[in-house]
């Protein structure tokens, strides 16, 4: 009796490997006698392009969309289609008694191993197992959850909604990208998600270009006696600024001429509680070390992601949980054990009552999700870099932090009368630092003086200042990747309180734990936004594609935060096996439909973003960027990425036209995306000497690739080159 596990990279079967004792590697996968433990390289099927339906959909032309196939079909990626074709053969020539998923416990995960067994036809449902686990993948983890194996379709409300997203998300980019792009005669890259989010940045934009800043004017008093020293705000009821230049001068004037003390009209003391802070979800997380260090969404994931594969001390990052379950507990122990005795200073005032199953605001299986909370699992080793030290060091203090005692503080207000007005003087003193003893910085509340003079009714003081400063509002804020990630997951901007009380198991908003990053990156590198420094802003192209959809009655909708919003809800209700699923490809289509027929007549004006794209005819997938979807044509020089531009740092792939004298063609490019080797070729060496030489295309990194020149005549001075495709 042998199973087969299927995990989602090297690197993890590696770990099944040393786990289950699985020694003789073979092609693509390790074999032993009671498991072979193969891997994808992430996605290995994709859905069709247009052309491999019908070849003539190549060339981009308005009357054959809208492009909505009867049957969504997959293919094999051909860059990694030899570890296809080994799964396929191990699924095929060897009768496996169990076929066990273990990619990433998520809807993604789902989806890659699902249509990889599909496209191998494999189909029994029966003999498919699913691995579920949010822990680090040590050999006690994987040996302990194969024994607590799940039948898989007890995940297929996963594979459904991750199958609904990806065919959803191709409908609407594959034709509204394609409509508008030749209606504009420029590259305009639509999405599901994207555009709502680039709307969200648009309109931050638009916000502070029409801002006009009105003047007000805030006038203070620092008051004095044998007590102390104490600042008093001016306020009348609600209001604390004065919107009249006249009105400002002439209370100013008239406390400058009153020689009457201050008198304290009251003492308002009131003791309160300041809960722990909630477990980091992803989003969380990079909100934080978005604010605390500048990292943008993508780097944060990117670390949380090496410190749970590689370093094994970091759960597993893509969850949208803050909550563990109540199972957790004795592991939650455990790792408080380990953690203290290297972070003695963080952990020794744990609230042991906090330990316990009556802490609702950490153990709540009502909150929790596919994956708990990201939380740490052991001291981090050595040889980690100081931007992996910053992220796990965030997570470990949110942790601690949850079982300390809560924080308690004394809030003071006192109202002064002087002149026959009143003045306020706000304090904070911390009574007991509870969970914020975790956290070296200091609190800094806007505008709270920490320490108030033991003042009672009746106390007077003298004025000994009276200051009067002039000010003006201020625009929102730029967006930075914390500001947008809250706007984006945050769903009471989006949909009702009634929904939201429906539905509501985490944050539902625009995107996913897992995409959010991404999506700010394809704005990027789609010339819709900028980074400058922490901030992101939107660009004229972003801009003029909003305003141009925003003109369609149907097409805003692409616009509309609420209704991208909406769609996630019903995903994520379909993924928690909550909502009913029938119809939700079928308005897709409705509206794919009706936004194409819309976008064929509209009227838009004629903007130039960009000169140097002729023909649009796509050769290829960009290897480089397989997430954002960029497509390889021609330009002027070279076949580089649609998203490519010679100033932009995100996607700068390109083959040249010209390779040691070798003109490439459209089919020469074709061969070399696939992975494929060339047949020989007249190239050109330095001194201008011909030879003959094979190429083909390798990858050297994740996001590398070269081009490799392999001369036929193993007799010949010149060995094996490699010309770089930079990104």
């Amino acid at each position: 009796m042998t199973d087969l596990i299927l995990t989602e990279k090297f690197s993890v079967a590696s770990d099944f490997a040393k786990a289950l004792g699985v020694k003789k590697k073979g092609e693509g996968y390790f074999e032993g006698d009671e498991y072979v433990i193969t891997w994808a390289v992430g996605h290995l099927v994709e859905l069709y392009a247009p052309d491999d339906y019908d070849k003539n959909l190549k060339k981009w032309k308005i009357e054959t969309l809208p492009l909505i196939p009867e049957k969504f079909k997959y293919k094999p990626i051909k860059r990694t289609y030899r570890q296809f074709k080994t799964i396929k053969n191990l699924l095929t020539k060897k009768n496996f008694t169990h076929v066990i998923i273990a990619t990433d416990a998520g809807r993604e995960g789902e989806v890659i191993a699902r249509t990889i067994l599909f496209e191998s036809g494999f189909l029994d449902k029966s003999r498919i197992l699913r691995f579920w686990t949010s822990q680090a993948l040590v050999p006690e983890v994987v040996r302990n959850t194969m024994k607590k194996l799940k039948p898989v379709t007890d995940y297929d409300r996963l594979w459904r909604a991750g199958y609904y997203r990806q065919v959803s998300d191709w409908m609407i980019g594959m034709n509204c990208t394609r409509v508008l792009t030749v209606r504009l005669k420029d590259l305009f890259s639509v999405g599901r998600v994207q555009t709502a989010v680039l709307a969200l940045l648009t309109d931050r934009k638009k916000e502070r270009d029409n801002f006009i800043p009105k003047t007000y004017w805030t006038i203070k008093v620092l008051f004095a006696n044998d007590k102390g020293n104490w600042i008093g705000h001016w306020f009348k009821n609600e209001d604390t600024k004065l919107t009249k230049k006249e009105e400002a001068q002439n209370l100013y004037k008239n406390l400058t001429h009153e020689k009457s003390p201050g008198v304290v009209q009251s003492v308002i003391k009131e003791k309160k509680k300041e809960l722990p802070p909630f477990l980091f979800s992803l989003t969380d997380l990079q909100q934080e070390a978005n604010k605390k260090f500048g990292f943008p969404a993508k780097k944060t994931l990117d670390i949380a992601q090496r410190l749970y594969q590689d370093k094994k001390c970091l759960s597993y990052p893509r969850t949208d949980s803050r909550v563990l379950g109540t199972q957790n507990l004795d592991m939650v122990k455990n790792i408080i054990k380990k953690l203290n005795s290297s972070y003695l200073e963080i952990f020794k005032n744990i609230d042991q009552q906090r330990l316990s199953l009556l802490n609702k605001r950490v153990f709540n299986d009502a909150k929790l999700t596919d994956h708990h909370a990201l939380i740490p699992f052991k001291p981090l080793p050595p040889g980690v870099t100081g931007d992996e030290k910053k992220v796990f060091d965030l997570v470990m203090r949110r942790f601690a932090a949850a079982f300390h005692p809560d924080c308690q503080f004394e809030n003071t207000r006192v109202i002064t009368v002087f002149s026959n007005e009143t003045f306020q003087t706000r304090g904070k003193v911390i009574l007991v630092q509870g969970w914020r003893s975790v956290y070296i910085e200091k609190t800094k509340d806007k505008d709270i003086v920490e320490h108030i003079p033991a003042l009672v009714q009746g106390d007077t003081g003298i004025a000994k200042k009276i200051m009067s400063d002039e000010k003006q509002t201020k625009p929102p804020p730029e967006y930075t990747d914390s500001l947008l990630l809250k706007d984006m997951t945050n769903p009471g901007r989006y949909v009702s309180k009634e929904a939201i009380k429906k539905f509501y198991r985490g944050d539902i908003g625009i995107g996913t734990q897992s995409t959010r990053a991404q999506i700010i990156e394809t704005l990027i590198s789609r010339k819709y936004i900028k980074r400058s420094g922490k901030q992101l802003l939107a660009m004229d192209k972003g801009c003029f594609l909003v305003d141009m959809l925003r003109k369609c009655p149907v097409s805003s909708v692409l616009t509309s935060p609420e209704e991208t919003a909406r769609w996630e809800m019903n995903l994520n209700n379909i993924a928690l096996g909550e909502g009913m699923d029938t119809k939700f490809l079928v308005n897709i289509k409705n509206f794919v439909t009706d936004a194409v027929n819309e976008l064929k007549v509209a009227e838009f004006e004629s903007r130039n973003f960009k000169t140097d794209v002729q023909d649009l005819v796509v050769i290829g997938n960009c290897p480089a960027c397989p997430l954002c979807g960029g497509k390889i044509i021609e330009g002027k020089k070279g076949y580089g990425c649609a998203n490519w531009r010679p100033d932009d740092g995100n996607c700068l792939f390109v083959i040249w036209k010209e390779i040691s004298g070798k003109k490439l063609s459209e089919k020469n490019i074709e061969t070399l995306l696939t992975g494929k080797t060339t047949r020989p070729y007249v190239l050109k060496d330095k001194t201008g000497s011909k030879f003959k030489a094979k190429m083909r295309m390798i990858q050297n990194t994740q996001t590398q690739f070269l081009i490799e020149i392999v001369p036929v005549d193993e007799h010949l001075s010149i060995s094996v080159f490699q010309i770089p495709c930079f990104r």
